[in-house]
Parts: structure tokens; sequence; C-alpha cells
């Protein structure tokens, strides 16, 4: 399941990155991104929402551990 996770740069600056969650690790989501895999800084995530539905229909979760 994909979110956009919206999150803030050093520079202030917005940046939304589009994925699935693959887990937790040392303050950081790992997420499974098109081209790759990608670490964010939790501190760093300002906002995200679910972009697929499954077919049951059931919310996703952002974080897992």
């Amino acid at each position: 399941m994909r979110f956009a996770i919206d999150t803030v740069d050093e520079t202030g600056n917005n940046r939304i990155y589009i994925g699935t969650p693959l887990g937790m690790a040392e303050d950081q989501l790992c997420v499974q991104l098109r081209d790759g895999q990608m670490k964010i800084a939790i501190d760093k995530i300002v906002d995200w929402f679910q972009i697929d539905r499954p077919e049951s229909r059931e919310r996703g979760q952002l974080f897992q551990r």
C-alpha cells in the first residue's frame, strides 16, 4: 500500500515521496520507492496520506514496527 509522505528538508523546502513503508529503525522510516529504498527521519515528516486502498477497504498504517 502506497503513501504520499510530505517532508521538510534542512533548507525548509517541502518534498513529497510516494512509496510503501517497510518498517522503522533508529527513528527513521524505511520506504520502498519506485527506484529503490530510502530512509526518512521521523522528525522530518510533516504529513502523509494513503494513496492505495486495499480490497478489504481497511486503512493502512504508515508507521509499522
